[in-house]
């Protein structure tokens, strides 16, 4: 197999089959975990091993033809200070996310905000500490993958934004049939924010950062508010 054919097929892979397959997928898993909430951590679990094949499969082309790894952004895997304060911070602001207090009205005001995705949402400590983990995971292997290789092999044939719009679509897409268009327009928007930081700096260090803290924050609130609103009731 040719080396443009390798990247072809990892981009075809992570760009269109995987995210059709969410689509398809979505329903029967939101119907599954909404009848058995005991499936939740299971899912979750399942959800962050395939993110992380996803980037292997992403980054196998680059390996296998001894390509540079900087060209998607990873500059900082090669100064270890930037992965290990990226770990800082964003244990920092976990601990931080954690010891804050919600209010009765605060907590009212997120678990209505987010009712269309409850089921989804950690409600106990198994499952947010599950989440947390898959934050992590997240964070790292989506912007590899979206916006690091897919980004990237795009914007080889397209214009810059047409390639950003593409390659940030099936990021988007994998959420609409578990999370509701609401959402997926949401993680769009959010996937362009991710891009620009990606853009303006040229690396992946401050993309897979705010995604983390992002994730962070809604599981970690998710949680808090559902103890809250439930503890009342």
């Amino acid at each position: 197999m040719t080396t443009i054919n390798l990247y072809l097929l990892a981009a075809l892979i992570v760009g269109i089959i995987f995210p059709a397959y969410a689509i398809w997928n979505g329903k029967k898993t939101k119907q599954l975990i909404i009848a058995n909430p005991e499936m939740k951590i299971a899912i979750f679990k399942q959800t962050g091993i395939i993110l992380i094949v996803l980037t292997i499969l992403s980054i196998t082309p680059f390996l296998v033809y001894h390509e540079r790894l900087e060209v998607l952004g990873l500059t900082f895997m090669s100064k270890p200070y930037w992965v290990i304060a990226l770990f800082f911070i964003a244990l920092l602001v976990l601990f931080v996310l954690r010891k804050i207090r919600l209010s009765k009205n605060s907590a009212t005001k997120f678990y209505k905000a987010n009712s269309a995705i409850h089921f989804l949402l950690p409600a106990t400590k198994d499952e947010l500490n599950v989440t947390i983990i898959v934050s992590f995971i997240a964070g790292f292997c989506e912007e590899i993958v979206y916006r690091g290789f897919l980004f990237w092999y795009l914007s080889q044939h397209l214009h810059i934004a047409i390639a950003m719009i593409l390659a940030n679509l099936p990021f988007a897409l994998g959420h609409l049939t578990t999370t509701g268009t609401k959402n997926t327009f949401a993680a769009f928007i959010l996937a362009f924010v991710f891009s620009a930081a990606y853009v303006l700096t040229q690396s992946l260090w401050l993309p897979i950062l705010l995604h983390i803290l992002v994730d962070l924050y809604s599981m970690v609130f998710a949680y808090k508010s559902h103890q809250i609103i439930n503890h009342h009731n």
